[in-house]
Protein backbone atom coordinates (compact mmCIF):
# COMPACT_ATOMS: atom_id res chain seq x y z
CA UNK A 1 0.00 0.00 0.00
CA UNK A 2 1.22 3.42 -0.78
CA UNK A 3 1.57 6.34 1.17
CA UNK A 4 -1.48 7.78 -0.44
CA UNK A 5 -3.93 4.88 -0.06
CA UNK A 6 -2.55 4.39 3.80
CA UNK A 7 -3.68 7.81 4.61
CA UNK A 8 -6.69 7.78 2.64
CA UNK A 9 -7.45 4.65 5.03
CA UNK A 10 -6.58 6.25 7.79
CA UNK A 11 -8.64 9.43 7.45
CA UNK A 12 -11.48 6.92 6.34
CA UNK A 13 -10.77 5.49 9.95
CA UNK A 14 -11.23 8.36 11.97
CA UNK A 15 -14.40 9.43 10.26
CA UNK A 16 -16.20 6.56 11.12
CA UNK A 17 -14.78 6.47 14.60
CA UNK A 18 -15.89 9.65 15.07
CA UNK A 19 -19.34 8.94 13.77
CA UNK A 20 -20.05 6.03 15.48
CA UNK A 21 -18.80 7.25 18.61
CA UNK A 22 -21.23 10.23 18.41
CA UNK A 23 -24.10 8.88 16.89
CA UNK A 24 -26.02 8.08 20.44
CA UNK A 25 -24.88 11.24 22.29
CA UNK A 26 -26.75 14.29 23.03
CA UNK A 27 -27.07 16.96 20.85
CA UNK A 28 -27.22 20.52 22.35
CA UNK A 29 -28.76 23.56 20.51
CA UNK A 30 -29.58 26.93 21.45
CA UNK A 31 -32.80 28.86 20.18
CA UNK A 32 -32.99 32.67 20.34
CA UNK A 33 -37.43 33.56 19.36
CA UNK A 34 -38.57 36.86 19.35
CA UNK A 35 -42.78 37.37 20.30
CA UNK A 36 -44.96 39.99 20.75
CA UNK A 37 -48.86 39.34 21.15
CA UNK A 38 -51.71 39.52 24.15
CA UNK A 39 -52.84 38.23 27.07
CA UNK A 40 -55.38 38.38 29.34
CA UNK A 41 -56.83 37.12 33.13
CA UNK A 42 -58.95 34.62 33.48
CA UNK A 43 -61.72 34.32 36.75
CA UNK A 44 -59.44 31.03 38.80
CA UNK A 45 -57.46 32.56 41.15
CA UNK A 46 -55.85 29.41 42.90
CA UNK A 47 -54.38 31.22 45.65
CA UNK A 48 -57.32 33.78 46.32
CA UNK A 49 -55.15 36.91 46.25
CA UNK A 50 -56.65 38.86 43.90
CA UNK A 51 -54.35 37.66 41.23
CA UNK A 52 -55.81 34.94 38.56
CA UNK A 53 -54.27 32.78 36.11
CA UNK A 54 -53.62 34.78 32.92
CA UNK A 55 -53.00 33.63 29.70
CA UNK A 56 -50.64 35.20 26.94
CA UNK A 57 -50.78 34.43 22.90
CA UNK A 58 -48.18 35.96 20.70
CA UNK A 59 -46.53 35.46 17.42
CA UNK A 60 -43.16 34.81 17.30
CA UNK A 61 -40.12 34.57 15.06
CA UNK A 62 -36.71 33.09 15.64
CA UNK A 63 -35.06 29.19 15.46
CA UNK A 64 -36.09 26.59 13.89
CA UNK A 65 -39.23 28.59 12.38
CA UNK A 66 -41.06 29.20 15.79
CA UNK A 67 -44.10 30.69 14.84
CA UNK A 68 -46.70 30.88 18.22
CA UNK A 69 -45.72 31.29 21.86
CA UNK A 70 -48.83 30.57 24.36
CA UNK A 71 -48.25 31.08 27.91
CA UNK A 72 -50.45 30.28 31.29
CA UNK A 73 -49.16 31.84 34.56
CA UNK A 74 -49.98 32.50 38.19
CA UNK A 75 -48.11 35.20 40.08
CA UNK A 76 -48.33 36.11 43.38
CA UNK A 77 -47.71 39.08 45.75
CA UNK A 78 -44.05 39.93 46.26
CA UNK A 79 -41.11 41.91 47.30
CA UNK A 80 -39.31 42.65 44.47
CA UNK A 81 -36.69 45.19 43.58
CA UNK A 82 -38.61 47.35 40.88
CA UNK A 83 -37.20 50.35 38.81
CA UNK A 84 -38.75 53.29 40.48
CA UNK A 85 -42.12 54.38 39.58
CA UNK A 86 -43.29 50.43 39.12
CA UNK A 87 -44.94 49.64 42.85
CA UNK A 88 -47.13 46.47 41.76
CA UNK A 89 -44.63 43.62 42.70
CA UNK A 90 -45.61 39.88 41.94
CA UNK A 91 -43.55 36.50 42.25
CA UNK A 92 -44.09 34.03 39.56
CA UNK A 93 -45.76 30.86 41.40
CA UNK A 94 -46.20 28.43 37.90
CA UNK A 95 -45.94 29.14 34.64
CA UNK A 96 -46.52 26.61 31.14
CA UNK A 97 -45.14 27.64 28.16
CA UNK A 98 -45.95 26.17 24.66
CA UNK A 99 -43.71 27.61 21.65
CA UNK A 100 -45.08 25.79 18.33
CA UNK A 101 -43.11 25.53 15.06
CA UNK A 102 -43.79 26.21 11.65
CA UNK A 103 -43.66 22.03 10.87
CA UNK A 104 -46.00 21.49 14.06
CA UNK A 105 -43.38 20.52 16.27
CA UNK A 106 -43.90 22.20 19.80
CA UNK A 107 -41.31 23.31 22.64
CA UNK A 108 -43.02 22.61 26.14
CA UNK A 109 -41.31 24.81 29.07
CA UNK A 110 -42.50 25.42 32.91
CA UNK A 111 -41.62 27.67 35.30
CA UNK A 112 -41.86 28.88 39.33
CA UNK A 113 -38.68 31.23 39.51
CA UNK A 114 -39.83 35.11 37.98
CA UNK A 115 -40.92 38.48 38.56
CA UNK A 116 -42.87 41.38 37.52
CA UNK A 117 -43.10 44.77 37.81
CA UNK A 118 -46.13 47.10 36.66
CA UNK A 119 -46.36 51.21 36.88
CA UNK A 120 -49.89 50.96 38.18
CA UNK A 121 -50.46 54.73 36.83
CA UNK A 122 -49.62 54.22 33.34
CA UNK A 123 -49.81 50.42 32.97
CA UNK A 124 -46.52 49.54 31.84
CA UNK A 125 -45.07 46.46 33.15
CA UNK A 126 -41.85 43.91 32.51
CA UNK A 127 -40.33 40.97 34.38
CA UNK A 128 -38.12 37.71 33.86
CA UNK A 129 -39.23 34.21 34.24
CA UNK A 130 -36.58 31.21 34.11
CA UNK A 131 -37.83 27.52 33.69
CA UNK A 132 -37.24 23.73 32.61
CA UNK A 133 -38.07 22.11 29.29
CA UNK A 134 -40.70 19.50 30.03
CA UNK A 135 -41.98 18.46 27.12
CA UNK A 136 -42.39 18.45 23.56
CA UNK A 137 -43.16 16.73 19.51
CA UNK A 138 -41.33 16.12 16.49
CA UNK A 139 -37.36 17.78 16.86
CA UNK A 140 -38.19 18.37 20.55
CA UNK A 141 -39.50 15.08 21.89
CA UNK A 142 -38.65 14.56 25.37
CA UNK A 143 -36.06 17.25 25.70
CA UNK A 144 -34.43 18.13 28.83
CA UNK A 145 -32.52 21.88 29.22
CA UNK A 146 -33.50 25.30 30.35
CA UNK A 147 -35.16 28.33 29.09
CA UNK A 148 -35.45 32.20 30.54
CA UNK A 149 -37.15 35.07 28.93
CA UNK A 150 -38.04 38.72 29.33
CA UNK A 151 -40.80 40.74 28.36
CA UNK A 152 -42.36 43.68 29.18
CA UNK A 153 -45.76 45.15 27.60
CA UNK A 154 -48.84 47.81 27.96
CA UNK A 155 -52.03 47.44 30.17
CA UNK A 156 -54.71 48.19 28.42
CA UNK A 157 -58.01 48.87 31.12
CA UNK A 158 -57.84 52.37 32.81
CA UNK A 159 -55.91 52.53 35.70
CA UNK A 160 -58.46 52.70 38.50
CA UNK A 161 -59.30 49.08 37.85
CA UNK A 162 -57.61 46.20 39.31
CA UNK A 163 -53.87 45.61 37.71
CA UNK A 164 -55.35 43.19 35.62
CA UNK A 165 -56.79 42.77 32.78
CA UNK A 166 -56.49 42.82 29.03
CA UNK A 167 -52.60 43.69 27.69
CA UNK A 168 -50.15 43.90 24.99
CA UNK A 169 -47.16 41.49 25.65
CA UNK A 170 -43.34 41.36 23.66
CA UNK A 171 -40.33 39.83 24.74
CA UNK A 172 -37.23 37.39 23.86
CA UNK A 173 -36.93 33.63 25.03
CA UNK A 174 -33.44 31.70 24.87
CA UNK A 175 -33.54 27.90 25.12
CA UNK A 176 -30.60 25.57 25.94
CA UNK A 177 -31.96 22.35 24.23
CA UNK A 178 -29.63 19.15 25.77
CA UNK A 179 -31.52 15.68 24.46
Amino acid sequence: MNIIGGFKLLITAIVLVLFFTTANTAWAEKLSIRYAGTGFDTTVDNLDDGLPVNLSMAEAKGSHGASRVEVSAEFYPLDVDCEAGYDFEVGLLFAAAVTTFKNGDQLVGFSQDGWMCMNINNGHYYGHVDGWLGGGTGKFANPTGDWMSDFDGQRLEPAMLNPIGFRTIAGTIKVNVDK
